[in-house]
């Protein structure tokens, strides 16, 4: 009979963060900030900043930001990742 090995299982830390996107056909997001809606155009090629906000190590929610808004705001989940 085989002996169970064991294993040390590291623990993620998540933290929060930001990445910068193109806004897709079909986007209805709301800006934590001027609480407008993200919307996309054909015509321009126009970004959002989306982050991924984590509470205690666990995830809680999505915050969608148009560009400006988040320099605003002081980039509250650091320089938004490409």
């Amino acid at each position: 009979m085989a002996t169970p090995t064991k294993t040390s299982a590291a623990t993620k830390t998540w933290s929060s963060r930001a990445v910068s996107r193109l806004v897709e056909p079909g986007n209805w997001a709301e800006c934590v900030l001027c609480e407008e809606i993200v919307k996309f155009r054909a015509r321009e090629r126009r970004t959002q900043v989306i982050c991924n906000v984590y509470v205690d190590n666990k995830w809680d929610r999505v915050e969608h930001y148009h560009p400006d808004c988040y320099k605003a705001a002081d980039e509250p989940y650091g320089e938004p990742a490409d």
